[in-house]
């Protein structure tokens, strides 16, 4: 089963559409999304929007540090990072913060594990 897998789209709208459509050319069975959709970018909102769209259509979406900061504190990120999660939170809508939220750290299928951060601490962003 070919399996697409992104991570660190960081709101780079043109970067993702790119790769989507890369993606979209290739027999692909699933999307799997490591999480950081948004962070840096200036669409982060696009970001979100598109993955949650992919994930009712199955796609396995993830938590990833930048999105846990951007629905709650910037612990732990560079004075460049929080500036853009300060920003970034004033850019999406309760319903997009409300999927960020609901991500979930890790997702097992089968023998794989898919994990944004450490699979021996998933919420360790360090």
């Amino acid at each position: 089963m070919p399996i697409a897998i992104f991570t660190d789209i960081h709101g780079n709208r043109e970067a993702f559409e790119a790769c989507l459509a890369h993606a979209q050319r290739q027999p692909i069975d699933r999307y799997v999304f490591l999480g950081d959709y948004v962070g840096y970018g200036a669409d982060p909102g696009f970001v979100v929007d598109t993955v949650k769209d992919l994930v009712r259509r199955g796609a396995v979406a993830l938590l990833g540090n930048h999105d846990s900061a951007a629905t709650g504190t910037a612990e732990n990120m560079n004075s460049a990072a929080a500036r853009a999660i300060e920003w970034t939170r004033h850019q999406l809508s309760p319903a997009q913060l409300d999927f960020l939220r609901q991500r979930p750290l890790t997702h097992t299928e089968g023998d794989c594990l898919y994990v944004h951060a450490s699979a021996d601490a998933p919420q360790t962003w360090d």
